[in-house]
C-alpha cells in the first residue's frame, strides 16, 4: 500500500526521470550521426526512430498528466 502523496511523488520522479533519460540519449544518437560513416539512409531511419519516441513520450506525459489529475481529485488516500 502506497499513500497518495508518495504515490504522486513517485509518478513525477519516473516521468522526470524518463524525459531526461531520453533527453540525454537521442542528443547523444544524433551527435554521433553527424559524425558517422553509417549509410544516409540507415542514419535517416535512426533519426525517424528517435522522432517517434519523442512523439510517444509527448503521449505518454498527457497519460501521466491524466493518471495525476484523477489521482489528485480522488478521495482515496491509499492505494
Amino acid at each position: 500500500m502506497i499513500e497518495k502523496k508518495e504515490l504522486l511523488k513517485k509518478i513525477s520522479a519516473i516521468e522526470q526521470s524518463e524525459e531526461s533519460v531520453i533527453a540525454i540519449y537521442s542528443n547523444h544518437i544524433q551527435n554521433v550521426l553527424r559524425y558517422s560513416t553509417l549509410d544516409e539512409k540507415v542514419q535517416s531511419r535512426i533519426l525517424a526512430m528517435l522522432q517517434k519516441l519523442d512523439v510517444d513520450m509527448q503521449t505518454q506525459k498527457s497519460y501521466t498528466k491524466a493518471l495525476i489529475e484523477s489521482i489528485e481529485k480522488n478521495s482515496k488516500d491509499v492505494y
